[in-house]
């Protein structure tokens, strides 16, 4: 896969445009291709940015027309790609991030498959730094796990939502028919060591139907829990989406502590706090919430484009207001998904949603660094975080014909590896009888090394030390 490095974009702003040198781009076509491995397809990425930011960005790309394989992915800052995990067809990933499983870094994620109108059926898969699987969590009590919320806590607990069951309701408060039907929200909490359910949340137990602002449909999703995170006192905030409301709820009894948003607020809403249709609440403080503002859900708009927003809560006076908002400088507009991560260094990631982009900003609101991915793709959420790992499995390699004479091409790969930083090569008449012939600097997720035909090759990873961390099978040259 070759980089297109020099050109550059131009991006319009809040404070007038600016140019951001691209970094990388891989999205030419649809996926990205791979001489070493052919068996890989994910979609590739524009990457724009004046540096290329540190730590992996976590995606769980996807489509409805599945051009290319959909699956967990890791990119690095110039866009190369450096894991990627093809699922089954019409098998999504979602919630793809770095955890901590038995005290050891892993990764998890949501996948399954999507069932209309907007939830899904899966599990939850973690995996650890060699990429070999130590568990998968399902939903208790007969339920499914939804696709829109996974999180791994301290406590050694899974928290996600469910697919919603459909209940009987009476509709008649909203138009609709006293022996309505209702897709009813559910939170679990399982524990991870014996897959007992903790916590079971029902929304109808706490929220009205008439608080939603959705149309009435059949059946009726009138609340839509989209995220559900541990607050810092250990309790937990969750977003309703169609209910345009965030609820602190106490954590082992399920009450309702405050409401933030929506149709009956404890909060007086500042100028510009209020928020729709939103993605992806965290609360990152005691008084501070971060949340995605989506402003749409499709059929209906409610603000002009989509942002990222932190807002600064004063909880004993029930006051918000705007702390910082983030504005892609192409104005975009999200009709789902979305979210934001407020980082360590104080910059902020916004996922796009289906607005196929993901954007990291300054405090300030400028923007940093910008990845677009083809058109019709989205990642429900987006992350960056640090990530190190050795795969269990060994390089790949594979010769294709070179451009010049006799000469060849060696390609070579490790999916997943994280502390390469140069191939050494060796080769020999026979194939356990190699020696050591030259190094070569690594060139992103695949490097393609010049060779004279004849006799075996074989390249070895090394990373920054000069240590051989694993070496391909031998291939004839």
């Amino acid at each position: 896969m070759a980089s297109a490095v020099g050109a550059d974009l131009i991006l319009g702003g809040r404070g007038g445009s600016r140019r951001l040198p691209v970094l990388g781009s891989s999205a030419d076509e649809p996926s990205m291709r791979f001489d070493s491995r052919p068996d890989l397809r994910p979609p590739g990425l524009k990457v724009s940015g004046e540096t290329a930011p540190p730590g992996a960005l976590l995606l769980g790309p996807g489509s409805q027309a599945q051009l290319t394989q959909q699956g967990p992915m890791l990119i690095d800052g110039r866009g190369e790609l450096v894991w990627f995990s093809p699922l089954a067809k019409g098998v999504w990933a979602t919630n793809v991030s770095v955890a901590s499983y038995r005290g050891a870094p892993a990764l998890a994620w949501w996948e399954g498959k999507v069932i209309a109108p907007g939830f899904g059926q899966g599990e939850a898969v973690i995996v650890d730094g060699a990429y070999r699987e130590l568990a998968r969590v399902r939903a208790g009590n007969g339920l499914q796990m939804d696709l829109h919320e996974l999180q791994l806590t301290a406590e050694g607990t899974a928290l996600f939502t469910c697919y919603p069951p459909t209940v009987a309701a009476d509709l008649s408060a909203v138009g609709g028919p006293v022996d309505g039907r209702v897709q009813e929200s559910v939170i679990q909490e399982v524990d991870l060591a014996s897959g007992r359910v903790l916590v079971e949340w029902h929304s109808l137990d706490h929220i009205p139907v008439t608080d939603s602002y959705k149309p009435l449909g059949e059946p009726y999703d009138y609340l839509h829990v989209n995220s559900v995170s541990v607050a810092p006192d250990g309790n937990l905030l969750v977003s309703a989406r169609h209910t345009w409301a965030l609820y602190k709820l106490e954590r082992r009894t399920g009450r309702i502590m405050w409401q933030l948003g929506g149709k009956r607020s404890d909060f007086a809403m500042g100028r510009g706090a209020r928020f729709s249709w939103q993605h992806d609440a965290r609360a990152v403080s005691n008084a501070e919430v971060t949340l995605f503002d989506d402003g749409s859900d499709g059929p209906q708009t409610t603000e002009s484009e989509s942002r990222g927003l932190v807002l600064a809560l004063d909880v004993s006076g029930r006051r918000v207001s705007v702390g910082r908002q983030y504005h892609h400088p192409h104005p975009l507009s999200a009709s789902a998904m979305g979210s934001f991560q407020q980082l360590d260094d104080g910059h902020a990631l916004v996922g796009w949603g289906t607005a196929p982009y993901v954007s990291e900003f300054g405090p300030d609101g400028t923007l940093l660094w910008d990845a677009e991915l083809p058109p019709h793709l989205y990642t429900y959420r987006a992350r960056r975080s640090s990530w190190v790992a050795t795969p269990s499995d060994r390089p790949a390699a594979r010769v294709g014909a070179g451009v010049a004479g006799a000469a060849r091409d060696l390609y070579v790969s490790w999916n997943g590896a994280t502390a390469v930083t140069h191939w050494m090569l060796s080769r020999g008449a026979r194939p356990d009888r190699l020696s050591p012939v030259g190094i070569a600097r690594r060139a992103g997720f695949e490097t393609a090394i010049p060779i004279q035909r004849g006799g075996y090759v074989a390249a070895a990873a090394l990373d920054q030390s000069g240590r051989e961390l694993a070496r391909s099978a031998p291939v004839r040259a």
